[in-house]
Parts: structure tokens; sequence; C-alpha cells
């Protein structure tokens, strides 16, 4: 691996590159093209709800994984949906690319920089309303780096190891230069800086002061990326304590039930996905993304033969009653399916550009993602009697239907075949069968919870699980191969990311 000395990349871009979203779902928040002075509170409150993320990367990153094949042929591939099918480099800048979406979590980190500066002027550091604003700054600013992190650094391993791979540029200040050099970091330092600022923001973190808290770190929120980190890092009590607080006393009442949508149509569905009232949705956002169409119609998708792997499974002596939860999956025809979770709608601009000015909603935190991961943890400390009862409570809430299979019991973690405990190979191995039994249910429970929103990439990453893109009867192709430890499970940085050697 070669190494980097310095990270050169334009912020002049990154200024200039603020979407104008047309939205009625967040507060009101200034035009950035505009000067106006940030002096208040009330001001800065507005920056930091526009440094939230307004590009996304659902789409780029869910082309990658194994929940999608070649569907046909005959359905139409545009560049940018073959190259991520394939773990090509992309460097194009358009809505749901990779370049889009680095671009877009730098203008979110100089937008929370700059209110941490504005927040330094003010001397009453013990003003409640001063503190919440610090904490939800830090949380932003710790999300988008450990968002680009896990995108474009190597997957996180040992701390030794991690001191000998390249981390991101840690960006900590506003800066006012067009070209700036960043010194060379590794992945050690990229990890501790985040997690130095996860802490500050979960110190100061309150719910107050928010009128649609949900589009915000609030407490929960804040708490349940900290499971994610945690659970990305190893740090399993942590996760325990930190998923605890946020699933509450009764767990049930934390997750949607599948007989909330079982019966459901396409349009209620949608509504729900992204709602306020869903109790699952901890941090919503509004992007600007042709994911809505795309997911359905594009040739690389959820096709014949993902679909019957991801959720149909009637063979499966382990994932079983999962049976039931493929009947909310629709299908447009025989080789298109997708679980319709996306709304769609559109600026003034969005009226005369077809490619611009589309606008749809994604969920970046949950309760069950944190529910899933607090099994991982009690699984990882010793306690699998504690993971196989969430485990149970997780799937007769979520994955029942009515006259179909019977309930989980438990027995369902030893059936996990040997090859497929085998796929689970984290930093932190060996793993006892067990172990890697639980991991392995979570990991393909979370495919199916999570289909068309790109979180199974990192699990293929964290879990150093291979993906295999080869047809059945035509000769085997290496670079179809997607291997455990592959390189192509980093992405390249984007073109105006320079490296310099010394």
């Amino acid at each position: 691996m070669r190494k980097i000395n310095r990270y050169v990349f334009s912020l002049l871009g990154v200024a200039c590159f603020v979407l104008s979203a047309c939205n009625d779902f967040l507060e009101q928040y200034p035009d950035s093209n505009t000067h106006t002075e940030v002096d208040s509170k009330e001001k800065i409150a507005q920056l930091l709800t526009a440094a939230y993320p307004e590009a996304s990367y659902f789409r780029f990153l869910e082309l990658r994984t194994d929940n999608v094949d070649d569907r046909s042929s005959k359905l139409p591939a545009s560049r940018l949906n073959e190259a991520m099918f394939y773990w090509n480099d992309y460097h194009e800048e358009e809505l749901d690319s990779p370049k889009l979406y680095w671009l877009d979590c730098y203008r979110g980190i100089a937008q929370a920089n700059q209110a941490l500066e504005l927040l330094a002027a003010y001397p009453d550091k013990e003003d409640p309303q001063l503190q919440a604003l610090y904490a939800e700054a830090f949380l932003v600013r710790a999300y988008l780096h450990f968002m680009v992190a896990n995108i474009w650094a190597p997957p996180f391993a040992d701390e030794e190891t991690n001191k000998g791979l390249p981390g991101i540029p840690y960006v900590e200040k506003s800066e006012k230069n067009a070209w700036v050099s960043y010194p060379q970091e590794n992945l050690q330092d990229t990890y501790r800086k985040i997690e130095r600022d996860l802490s500050y923001g979960l110190a100061w973190v309150k719910d107050e002061y928010y009128q649609k808290k949900k589009y915000h770190f609030h407490k929960k929120a804040a708490y349940a990326l900290a499971v994610r980190f945690f659970a990305y890092t190893g740090q399993w009590q942590k996760v325990i304590d930190y998923a605890t607080y946020v699933l509450g006393s009764d767990v049930k009442k934390a997750i949607l039930p599948y007989q909330e949508y079982k019966e459901k149509s396409v349009e209620e569905m949608v509504e729900g996905y992204a709602s306020e009232d869903n109790p699952s949705n901890l941090l919503i956002t509004t992007v600007e993304s042709l994911w809505e169409e795309n997911y359905k119609t594009d040739r690389y998708g959820l096709g014949s033969v993902s679909y019957e792997e991801v959720f149909q499974r009637f063979s499966s002596k382990s994932i079983r009653q999962i049976e039931g939860y493929f009947k909310a999956v629709h299908r447009l025809d025989r080789t298109r399916a997708y679980w319709p979770k996306f709304t769609h709608f559109q600026s003034a601009d969005g009226l005369l550009n077809e490619r611009r000015g589309q606008y749809t909603q994604n969920v970046l935190l949950t309760t069950e993602e944190v529910f899933l991961h607090r099994i991982e943890a009690y699984a990882m400390t010793g306690r699998a009697d504690l993971a196989k009862d969430d485990l149970i409570t997780f799937i007769n809430q979520k994955h029942i239907a009515d006259g179909i299979g019977s309930e989980l019991s438990g027995t369902e973690i030893e059936n996990v075949k040997p090859a497929d405990r085998e796929r689970i190979q984290p930093f932190y191995r060996p793993l006892t069968q067990e172990q890697a039994a639980i991991l392995y249910y979570v990991s393909e429970v979370a495919r199916q919870q999570f289909i068309h929103e790109g979180l199974r990439w990192f699990d293929l990453r964290r879990f150093n699980i291979s993906v295999d893109r080869n047809r059945v009867g035509e000769a085997k192709k290496a670079r179809y191969v997607l291997q455990p430890e592959d390189s192509r499970k980093t992405l390249s940085l984007p073109e105006g990311v320079t490296l310099i050697n010394p």
C-alpha cells in the first residue's frame, strides 16, 4: 500500500456546492449563497439544520452489494448503475454518485465547523441551548466523517493495523482558502477524532430545542450513532449501554411490527417509511436523489435471483420465518422487484430539469439497526442467551405472517450452515461457532430490513463477506468476485482529491 503524505482537495468546490432543497419537512434554513450574518443562536441552529446530508449514498452503495443482480440485458443501465454493480471507479458528479456524496459531506462538515467557531464567541458555556448547539455541531461533524471513513478508507481493524492504514481528511476548522493541504492521517487518528467528537456530542445532547426532532441529532438519534460507531469498532459494552437506552424497557414498542405494513398499499408503505410517526425512525433527511425512480427500473437491482436469496428462503432451516416477510415486496414484472420505501417530489428547478431538483427522503438511523447491533454485542460478550432472546423478539415482531411458519424458538441458530458461519470474518475474530452463527443470522436479517438503503455494504466490509457476480452456467471470471478483503471495498478518492507524495 502506497504511503500517503497529504490530502489536497478543493474546498472552493465544497463551499460552492450547496444544494438548494425545496422541502416542507425541515425547518427553513438560510440560503447558503447569500451573505446573511449569523449573529444569534437561532441563526446558528439554522446553519446546523443545513449541515445534514442533502445527497444520498443509498444508490451507489446498494448497487455494490449482494442485494442486487443483473435483472435483464434488455433493461437500461446507466454508467453509474453498471460501474457500481461491477465495483468500478466512477468520478462523475451527478445525483446519487460517490463524488456528489463526498462533496456534500464536506459541505456539511464546513457548516458544522462554522457553527462551532460562532458558538465559541458566546461566553456563557453553561447556557443549555448553547450546549445543545455544540452537541449537534459535534455530532454532525462526527457522523459525516464517520460515513466518509466507511466509504473511502479501509475497514476498521485492530489498533496497530489502523496505524498503518490511510485515514481521511479530518477537517476541524472553517477554511477560507480555495486549496488547503492536510497532513497525513492514519485510520487510527481518524477514528480517534470521530470518537472524540461523538463523546462531546453525547455529553451535551438535548431534545427540548427541536420542533421536528427526528430531523436532528436528538438524544436517541445521537445514541443510535454511538451504537453504530461502537459496533463497527468492537466496543461491545458501550453498544449494549447506548442501545438499551434507545430501545427502552419494552423493546417491542421500539420497532414497527410486520402486522403494521403487511396489508398496506404501495402508497401507504411509502408514506410510512420516512414518517416522523414511525417509531423506528430516529434520524431522517431530505436529499436530492433519483433513487426512487432508479431502484425499480434499472438493469442492475433487486431481481429474480437476489429476491429469492434475500426474501423467499422457502427451503431455509434457519431463517425460514421470513417466508412471510417477502409478501411486502412488490414486483413490476418477472425480473424486477422492490420494497416500497421512497417518495418523490420536485423543486421548481426539477420541473424543468429531470436530472436535478428531484428529491426523496432517506432514513439514516433506526431502532431496528440499534436492536440488531445489541444482539451482536450480547453474542460477542459471551451472553448468547440474551442475544437469542433479542433475536427471537425481533424476528417474531418483524417477520411472522398470519398462518405462515411458527415463531422463532432459538434452535434456528444451530441450523446455520458451516459455510455461512465461515463467511463472517470480522477484525476481532476468531469467533466461536455460536457467535459466528448469531452474527450471520443478524447480518441476513439486516439485509432484508435495510434493503435499498446501502447498509449492507458496510456489513460486507466489516464482516469481510465475499460477493460473486458470475452467472450460473457461464465461465467464471475472477474480476466478478469481490473477495473478503478486496481493495474494491474501499472506494477510490474522487477526482479533485489529490495525493501528494513526500
